[in-house]
């Protein structure tokens, strides 16, 4: 025989629970005939509490994988964490030799070119330099002057203070367009 699931065990003690129930309705402590009821209500009760041990038992083991699983989230953050700091790490690094080569492309070797080239082009043995003027980098001086065509926006949904709002016309029976809630069951540990 195989052995039952834990949501097995559930439905096997409700329906005895039931079984019981149905018993003691039947049974008349007073009526000498009613002895084998009360036989099998013992047996029933009985039965009752070995299962109920056997969920305890199988509960313990549920509650240790679930705190194997709670070390394994544990390890896990540790590594993203150990993987941000190296992505930071990285990222400075990167930002450090763009930095570097903006300075080259950006100052120095205009200024050579400027300098010990001919035309604006200077030549080396590898490349040839040309300097040329462009549009830079369009910057945003006052905000508040800038016509509407040009300004995007982005909206925010404060679920933190809608939360509290919706629970409470919840509560009334109520509800707040756009969102839902719904009481959901969660489980404390001691």
């Amino acid at each position: 025989m195989s052995k039952l699931t834990t949501r097995d065990m559930i439905g096997a003690l409700i329906d005895l629970e039931n079984d019981l129930e149905y018993l003691e309705a039947q049974f008349d402590p007073d009526d000498s005939h009613n002895s084998a009821i009360g036989s099998e209500i013992e047996i029933m009760e009985d039965k009752i509490k070995r299962l109920k041990a056997e969920i305890a038992a199988k509960t313990s083991n549920i509650d240790h994988f679930i705190m194997e699983l709670t070390k394994q989230s544990g390890l896990i953050d540790s590594e993203i964490l150990t993987y941000n700091n190296e992505v930071k790490r990285l990222k400075s690094r990167k930002a450090a030799i763009k930095k570097t080569e903006d300075y080259f492309n950006k100052e120095l070797i205009p200024m050579i070119i400027e300098t010990a080239g001919e035309n604006n082009v200077f030549k080396t043995s590898t490349t040839r330099y040309k300097l040329y003027e462009t549009w830079g980098k369009l910057e945003v001086t006052d905000s508040e002057e800038i016509p509407d065509k040009y300004k995007r926006y982005k909206v925010e949904v404060d679920k933190k203070g809608a939360r509290k709002d919706t629970i409470e016309a919840a509560e009334n029976g109520m509800g707040i367009s756009g969102f839902r809630i719904q009481k959901t069951k969660r489980v404390r540990r001691s």
